[in-house]
């Protein structure tokens, strides 16, 4: 398969709270923003007719997401110092092609792939072994392990319905993502991490994100090279029977998008100072205290039903981001502010509905041809599906709702 570039620039500075102090050990300071952002080109070459070109926006004021189709020529978009710019790249099929973050290589155009058990004994051996660019291809199965993942190391399952990453309910990460920019985790159910005993146990918030443990963690940068902080993809997988499903910590950026976050504690948690995510196309359901919590992030959270938890999302202290098009369900409450703010988003207003959203099953994820959330998604004007048509919300909606296997 060809290789081919494209670019994913961040680099940000935004407010950090003075009231939230870290229980563990302090992070680096931030350098002084920049006063001018200057353009940056973000080049897409080696693309095929056919392909679509889906680019997602954090801190923009347009379309959190847009796509084209490719004739093959070369496309340029442009990003800035403040921006967060994703272009995700998919076949006719549906099937994700590849993601570039810049200072990262492609993925999921490998020159190599590693095959775990089949070459290398350990998921942990493969990752080691692989060069910027490969992928680790994990056969069917149950594995124990706790893995850290390298720069532009695809780690791809063979679907969640049949390779699963269990921590047997011991207080331990189980893909850590920290240093490890342009990565993709896929198809996999990831479960069975327990809590720190102490105040980790007790709030998510409470301590500094580097206390918890969770099912994939991603924190700790530091500002040394801006290039450094391109976001790592995680796409395709369920979450399950974790206390803490996925956390962000101190500047921690991701692409979260097509997961299954089911009978957690706490689903998705962004714990300290200047994490980014896109979060879009999920499904959180049945999460026994939390599905998503924003303490000082940028979260744009759009095209996710959010159902069946005490609390839907919960804001700390200082948040930004969109919130769009999301199908709120059977929730005790669908957002709290520990700040007794105004809402930060309105039942009825920009998408935002309470409504069944009528699943095939209990079970079953897709969306029954009745339901309010077909080609409901953000964005139709601007986006679609590799059919053609607007986007889905939820877990089977969005530019990879074709590759998805859960």
């Amino acid at each position: 398969m060809q290789r081919w570039c494209v670019a994913a620039i961040l680099v940000t500075a935004c407010a950090s709270p003075s009231s939230a102090i870290p229980v563990g050990d302090p992070p680096p300071a931030d350098p002084p923003p920049a006063s001018d952002p200057q353009p940056v080109p973000i080049v897409l070459d080696g693309l095929q007719p056919g392909w679509l070109v889906t680019t997602s926006h954090l801190t923009t004021d347009g379309p959190a997401e847009a796509t084209q189709v490719s004739d093959g020529s070369t496309i340029t978009l442009t990003g800035t110092a403040t921006d967060v710019v994703v272009a995700t790249v998919t076949d006719g099929g549906g099937s994700l092609v590849a993601t570039r973050a810049m200072g990262a290589p492609c993925t999921l155009v490998s020159s190599r792939r590693l095959d775990v058990p089949a070459q290398y004994a350990t998921i942990q051996d493969a990752i080691d072994a692989a060069a910027p660019g490969d992928t680790v291809k994990v056969a069917p199965g149950t594995y124990s392990e706790s893995v850290r993942l390298r720069p532009g190391v695809c780690l791809i399952g063979s679907g969640a319905r049949t390779t699963t990453l269990d921590a047997g309910g011991q207080t331990r990460t189980l893909v850590d993502l920290t240093n490890a920019p342009g990565s993709v985790v896929a198809g996999f159910t990831l479960r069975g991490v327990s809590s720190i005993a102490g105040c980790a146990s007790s709030d998510v918030f409470t301590c500094s994100g580097d206390w918890y443990r969770a099912a994939v963690y991603l924190g700790g940068e530091t500002w040394d090279d801006p290039t450094r902080y391109a976001p790592p993809l995680i796409v395709s997988n369920v979450f399950e029977n974790n206390e803490i499903a996925m956390m962000l910590y101190w500047h921690g950026v991701s692409i979260v998008r097509n997961n299954v976050f089911v009978a957690n504690r706490t689903a998705f948690v962004a714990n300290h100072f200047q994490d980014k995510a896109f979060i879009a196309n999920n499904v959180f359901i049945d999460n026994s205290e939390l599905a998503i919590g924003n303490q000082a992030a940028y979260l744009d959270i759009i095209d996710n039903v959010i159902a069946g938890s005490p609390l839907g999302i919960r804001f700390e202290y200082i948040q930004t981001g969109k919130i769009r098009c999301n199908v709120f369900y059977d929730n005790g409450a669908n957002q709290s502010d520990d700040n007794v703010a105004p809402p930060r988003f309105t039942i009825g207003s920009d998408g935002n509905v309470e409504i069944d959203p009528h699943f095939v099953s209990a079970s079953d994820f897709h969306l029954d041809p009745s339901s309010p959330a077909v080609d409901a998604g953000c964005d139709r004007n601007h986006a679609f599906e590799p059919d053609g048509t607007p986007i889905d919300i939820g877990v089977y909606g969005g530019p990879l709702a074709r590759w998805v296997d859960l």
